[in-house]
């Protein structure tokens, strides 16, 4: 029984949630939801776009998502990131 449990574990793993980002991956995460390039990001931030650029890449591999807008939705359904208002 626990070698099949592993074994599902190994062939699907679940995509984590927002609560196993770093607290800076949870920053950069705010400002991808807010629409701001890596370049933006790391200006804010005060990293380089390369840094940026990982900490995107870190962030879209734990939450399992492929695009910074699946990133930015999920962000914004987990309450991490205000929804954008309509103008």
């Amino acid at each position: 029984a626990i070698a099949k449990q592993l074994t599902r574990s190994l062939v699907a793993p679940k995509p984590q949630t927002v609560d196993s980002l770093t607290d800076r991956e949870r920053e950069v995460l705010v400002l991808v939801a807010q629409g701001l390039s890596n370049q933006q990001i790391a200006d804010s931030l005060v990293i380089s776009e390369r840094t940026a650029r990982t900490h995107v890449s870190n962030i879209l591999s734990k939450l399992g998502v492929a695009s910074r807008t699946q990133a930015a939705l999920l962000a914004i359904r987990e309450g991490i990131a205000p929804a954008p208002s309509a103008s």
